[in-house]
């Protein structure tokens, strides 16, 4: 297992780690990505077929935090001064949830660098439909009100699961605060996230999408009330070339089982 490794780019100095053999892929986190927490997408069997590279977003974990207000095109900028950092001319490309809503802005950007793309538990924003505002559960005072409202909103079978098995629930409340905790109080992200919060709440690619040609698999959880189906499926709509996977699952769809990446595997390795 390699280790997270800092890495100075065109724009900013990003924390990244990569991991396996293969022709590259990039992966683009969740708006509460951080290396030293989230593991899932090494975990997974991608490593095994591609060289995966991920990075703490700018403001989060150990990747700098610039002055001023940042956008989504300033997370698409950052990815695309990684893939010259790391001299990696054409890539596939795996965002989920505020990191589907980056590749978008990034395949837009630059679209001679993205072979393909894999987009999971993501919205397109404006007449394509917004993902649920997460600062609004950020400003829940209350840690359990806070961690109970957030996995009703990631998953919708939460709230069914309280009445058939109360234990159960608050148990994953439970685990919830201290992830939360955990996050927060990880390097300086108690401060970065609100302003990548900020960044996300002005997401609109939707008149992008028609733009964007590559192959693109679209995955949904079924259960996912952060980005309903519905956005995934007015994404399908609006892309050229773009097909729908619906998963059994909610907001965290793409790793809590292997279903979306064993997808990803016989689409793009078949």
């Amino acid at each position: 297992m390699s280790a997270p490794y800092r890495l100075k780019t065109a724009g900013l100095t990003i924390n990244l780690r990569q991991e396996g053999n293969g022709p590259p892929l990039l992966f683009l986190g969740g708006s509460n990505f951080d290396l030293s927490i989230n593991t899932a997408v090494f975990d997974s069997r991608l490593p095994e077929h591609f060289t995966v590279a991920a990075a703490d977003p700018r403001g989060l974990g150990a990747t700098e935090a610039p002055d001023g207000d940042w956008s989504m095109a300033d997370y698409a900028r950052d990815a695309l001064d990684l893939l010259d950092a790391l001299a990696w001319e054409r890539v596939d490309v795996l965002g989920e949830s505020f990191g589907a809503m980056v590749a978008m802005h990034l395949a837009a950007m630059a679209p001679q660098r993205v072979q393909r793309l894999a987009l999971a538990a993501g919205s397109a924003g404006g007449a394509g439909g917004s993902s649920y505002p997460v600062q609004k559960i950020l400003a829940i005072d209350d840690a359990h009100l806070r961690a109970s409202t957030a996995l009703e909103i990631l998953d919708t079978r939460f709230k069914s699961l309280r009445t058939s098995s109360p234990a159960e629930a608050e148990s994953l409340v439970r685990a919830r605060m201290a992830a939360d905790e955990r996050f927060l109080n990880s390097q300086d992200n108690i401060h970065g996230y609100p302003r990548l919060l900020a960044a996300r709440a002005g997401h609109d690619a939707w008149d992008l999408l028609p733009t964007i040609s590559v192959p693109t698999l679209v995955f949904c959880g079924l259960h996912d009330a952060q980005a309903p189906p519905q956005r995934a499926e007015n994404i399908v709509k609006a892309m050229p070339d773009a097909t729908l996977h619906r998963i059994d699952g909610g907001h965290s769809h793409c790793f809590a089982s292997s279903e979306a990446v064993d997808i990803i595997l016989s689409q793009w390795l078949g």
